[in-house]
């Protein structure tokens, strides 16, 4: 997922579309289609996959960071996990040119150019295997509330630009410790929220540059 610049963020929401649609839980602007208060239940893990020490982290998933070799990542990430349920390559930003994304339940990867540079973790996805628990070290992942956002995060939490809307439901975009989808980059982490700033609730986490940096 390369392109000679930092992408945009209209880039980084198509980017994320593809990818979510793919896994069955996206409008066509990339964000969810069903309000907060049908967020399917969180599905028991597997025994002995109890997250797997993944951390949603700003530079990666803890054990695997950004920029490192693809198949290192996949090694240690199947390792832990098991065998992704899904593994196909998708568009970003052009139908030319062609990404590979790895999926398990609701995580998924990037893999541009042979090197992991960004994921997503989302709250809807299908029923093919158990939604993993990961969190951030600050203990926020999928389904926390704003004031847990603002607990963990204090002033490091920030509203940005964007929102958009998935059959009518509104969602808004967020940055903890400088990310922003206009100019991603591996520091700090963004995502959505769903359900009003206020009361919503957080559907999507992104971090790193799941289209890579620069366009070659």
């Amino acid at each position: 997922m390369l392109r000679g610049r930092f992408i945009g963020s209209a880039i980084l929401l198509a980017i994320i579309a593809a990818a979510l649609v793919a896994l069955k839980i996206a409008s066509p602007v990339g964000l969810s289609e069903q309000p907060v208060r049908s967020v399917p239940g969180l599905l028991s893990e597997p025994a002995g996959v109890p997250g797997a020490g993944l951390v949603l982290g700003p530079d990666g998933l803890g054990p695997v960071t950004f920029g490192q070799a693809e198949p290192e990542v996949m090694a240690k990430l199947v390792e832990l996990i098991g065998d992704p349920v899904e593994d196909a390559p998708q568009p970003c930003p052009s139908e030319n040119h062609l990404v590979r994304w790895v999926r398990w339940a609701n995580l998924t990867i990037a893999l541009p150019a042979g090197r992991f540079s960004g994921y997503i973790s989302g709250v809807y996805f299908p029923p093919d295997s158990p939604e993993m628990t990961i969190q951030t070290a600050d203990k926020v992942g999928l389904r926390s509330t704003i004031p847990e956002l603002a607990a963990a995060y204090g002033n490091r939490f920030a509203w940005l630009p964007g929102t958009g809307t998935g059959s009518g439901i509104q969602t808004d975009t967020f940055g903890i410790d400088g990310y922003d989808p206009g100019s991603p980059s591996a520091t700090g982490i963004g995502g959505f929220i769903e359900g009003g700033r206020k009361a919503g609730h957080v559907i999507t986490i992104i971090a790193g540059q799941p289209c890579g940096s620069d366009g070659s």
